[in-house]
């Protein structure tokens, strides 16, 4: 899926973004939060918590990236003004705000860092609070019919929540962060489900609901919806149906994405005011693709990049991997953070993954890839300084008819990425 930068494109301009960047990184290093109350009273004195635009937000474990754009794109295909804000980011910043498709350009990301900047004055927010309440601000100065916001880490305490959601999405609930959102799934069960709001309609794709979720829609009268029950999907060799209340959209395309994430989305959709086509839904699905997501890059030989960085997400990547298989070598380029479940990740590989090719990632919270090593197979595994010159090791050792599989981190795939935008490669 392409993407156009709106407005201006000076190259003045983006450098003093990345000057902004690496300001907000120092100045919000240190900054934590166990509250909404600090984002909220800046978003309230720039009257950002007020909009005429629908909003919904996005949480889960994976795929609530996927499941945005996917949203974002069967609106826009039904004539709806939109923005999207997601994160992270795979090559430039400015990837995280997008008003109706378009890329914003960096003078509006100055700018709205400077009247951020003015009205916080000595108000301690993080960098993903800042840079929240920029997507805010920016949305705030168009006319859109839609906002779809992405939820960071958790929901409860995450800087999208200081808006209410008209409708709010779970994609799924799994083990990750649980530094942050708790060590069992009730617990962050309960995390993600703080962007609900009273009498307000949630989806939710994930089969196993927590009871602590069961809870919070009780105390709140939420409009539950959720799959299996109120919607659900079913796929047959060539196409998939989805279907809630009872209607139905038959016959669809298989997408390159997620179908539970394009289910989802369709979901969200559905319980929404929205008008939705089967002929909208089939156009979006044949033409949405995500870089990073099942992303390949080269043919010969096949190279695919994957953000997934987590049990859940190699799960289904493993099962991804094993469809085009067959009699396929294939290689790794692994880079990991050090606060993800490496054994858990990696597992789901072994047995399908000849040779590794570990490496740390640009981060202060990388695992080493001397320790990364410790998790494969030693006779078939080599470490490196750099993801880049890891992948250059896969892609000279590889025959053509190969595979080269990229993940672990949105950061692994991004230096890959990178290489390729930059015909480095």
């Amino acid at each position: 899926m392409k993407t156009k930068i709106i407005n201006n494109n000076d190259e003045s301009y983006n450098i003093k973004l990345s000057v902004w960047l690496q300001y907000l990184e120092k100045k919000c290093k240190n900054i934590s939060t166990k509250s909404l109350s600090n984002v909220k009273c800046v978003a309230n004195n720039l009257n950002l918590l007020q909009t005429n635009a629908f909003v919904f937000i996005v949480t889960g474990t994976n795929g609530k990236g996927t499941s945005c754009i996917v949203l974002e794109q069967l609106l826009l295909e039904s004539g709806y003004r939109v923005g999207l804000y997601t994160s992270p980011h795979l090559i430039h910043y400015n990837e995280r705000i997008r008003i109706n498709g378009h890329v914003v350009d960096a003078y509006k990301h100055i700018l709205a860092f400077s009247e951020i900047e003015k009205v916080s004055k000595k108000v301690e927010l993080t960098y993903f609070e800042f840079i929240t309440l920029s997507s805010l601000f920016i949305f705030k100065q168009e006319n859109l019919d839609v906002l779809i916001l992405e939820v960071g880490i958790g929901g409860r305490l995450d800087a999208t929540n200081i808006l209410d959601a008209d409708i709010a999405v779970i994609t799924n609930i799994a083990m990750d962060h649980m530094d942050v959102l708790g060590s069992d799934l009730d617990s962050i069960g309960y995390e993600k489900s703080g962007i609900f709001r009273t009498g307000k309609i949630a989806i939710i794709a994930e089969q196993c609901i927590p009871n602590s979720i069961y809870k919070i829609v009780k105390e709140k009268k939420i409009l539950l919806k959720k799959i299996g029950y109120d919607w659900n999907w079913k796929i047959y060799d060539n196409t998939w149906d989805f279907f809630y209340k009872k209607k139905c959209f038959d016959n669809l395309p298989i997408p390159s994405l997620s179908l539970e994430n394009v289910a989802t989305s369709i979901a969200a959709l559905s319980f929404s005011n929205f008008n939705i086509s089967k002929k909208i839904i089939t156009n979006v699905v044949k033409r949405t693709h995500i870089p990073g997501r099942f992303h390949i890059i080269l043919n010969q030989p096949l190279v695919i990049l994957d953000v997934c960085h987590n049990p859940h997400a190699a799960k289904y990547l493993s099962h991804q991997l094993s469809q085009i298989k067959k009699d396929k070598i294939i290689h790794a380029v692994v880079g990991m953070l050090n606060n993800k479940d490496i054994l858990g990740t990696i597992s789901p590989f072994l047995s399908l993954i000849k040779f590794w090719y570990c490496s740390s990632v640009n981060s202060e919270r990388s695992m080493l890839g001397c320790d990364l090593i410790k998790y494969l197979p030693i006779t078939n595994s080599r470490v490196f300084n750099k993801i880049s010159n890891a992948f250059l090791s896969a892609l000279n050792n590889a025959q053509l008819s190969d595979i080269i599989i990229v993940f672990g981190s949105f950061l692994t795939v991004s230096e890959v990425l990178s290489m390729f935008s930059k015909n480095i490669i």
